[in-house]
């Protein structure tokens, strides 16, 4: 993966980590635990995997209390896969660039450049833009008029970022992601469906990502609000007016109606989709497709269609499989019946 390198002992100090054996072995990248080569570290989650374990081809493994390793030397922790993530962030490559304005990138009027700042090639930056220090703005990227963008954020290929659209700091937004397009906005008239001017802006807070293709469209008026520490997806579309919490997890291909309101801590599954001026509370968890009609206020796991405790929709499920079994019952039922009727019937001529 690259030239670092790496002494077990090191790496355990670096996880916070209890060293068992030879701490002197170095370590050159890590793996997956079926495909990890010598030179390599790798982590194991739980004693279900311990025969994985025993035949790894890794040199080092990163193991819970409860796992067993019999011939290589080990970090022991409590939390195997955050302490996977550290090592993995210790042999990441540096693919910073340099600092500086490519020649082919446009700079607007008024433009402010912090320290430190990269624009690659072919990006284009509106008047009166502001970008913090130390963010990097990667080729092809579109920075509209009056954005401002924070510090140490990086803004990938493609992305455009519509005028006025605000970020805090340690932002990323992936590569063709739009933030700051047209919110979906029309009345029906007689001539026709005449547009509604989104004037609003959106604000993404500090330590959002925002995943590859996905959509955050600006306010009719005032803000959409990406709460900070929120991570988004590949794929997500999030409407106009919407505020989401901070630290929620929204997974892909979600969709979120115009005017909704999202907790703190609120997980979304796969192709969740959320009803326009919804309400939905902190710490809630919507299973993948569930579908949200109505305002969500409890806590918990919610699923199906619509939406509704995970618990009561089990029952649901396992009643509805239940049915054809049902269909015959009640079929072999009426033709008692039938037959029952033709003898009282005979009895009484």
């Amino acid at each position: 993966m690259s030239e670092i390198s790496y002494r077990l002992c090191e790496l355990a100090e670096q996880v916070g980590g209890e060293l068992r054996g030879d701490g002197e072995v170095e370590i050159t990248g890590v793996g997956h635990l079926t495909e990890a080569s010598p030179g390599e570290i790798t982590f194991v989650d739980g004693p279900s995997v311990q025969s994985l374990c025993d035949t790894c081809e890794a040199s080092a493994l990163i193991v819970p209390p409860e796992v067993e390793v019999r011939e290589k030397p080990f970090i022991v922790t409590e939390d195997p896969r955050l302490a996977f993530s550290v090592v993995l962030e210790l042999f990441a490559p540096d693919g910073r660039p340099e600092a500086g304005v490519h020649p082919t990138a446009v700079i607007g009027a008024d433009v402010r450049l912090g320290e430190g700042v990269s624009v690659g090639a072919n990006a284009y930056i509106g008047d009166s833009a502001v970008i913090g220090d130390n963010t990097i703005i990667h080729p092809l990227a579109y920075i509209g008029r009056e954005a401002t963008i924070g510090e140490d954020n990086a803004i990938y290929q493609q992305v455009f970022i519509g005028e006025r659209v605000q970020t805090g700091t340690r932002v990323i937004v992936h590569a063709g992601a739009a933030i700051g397009g047209d919110g979906f906005g029309y009345l029906q008239t007689e001539e026709g469906h005449r547009k509604i001017p989104q004037i609003g802006i959106v604000i993404l807070e500090d330590d959002v990502e925002i995943g590859a293709n996905s959509t955050i469209d600006r306010a009719t008026v005032g803000a959409t609000r990406i709460g900070a520490g929120t991570k988004i997806d590949d794929q997500v579309h999030v409407a106009h007016n919407v505020v989401l919490g901070r630290n929620c997890l929204l997974c892909g291909q979600v969709g979120i109606a115009g005017s909704t309101s999202i907790g703190n801590n609120v997980v979304m599954g796969g192709q969740v989709g959320v009803n326009d001026h919804v309400s939905v509370g902190d710490n809630v968890i919507l299973a993948a497709r569930a579908s949200v009609f109505g305002d969500i206020e409890e806590e918990g796991i919610y699923s199906g269609y619509p939406a509704d405790h995970h618990q009561r929709q089990l029952r649901i499920i396992a009643h509805t499989r239940r049915i054809p079994k049902l269909l015959d019952r009640i079929e072999e039922l009426e033709k008692t019946v039938e037959e029952l009727q033709k003898r009282q019937g005979g009895d009484n001529g």
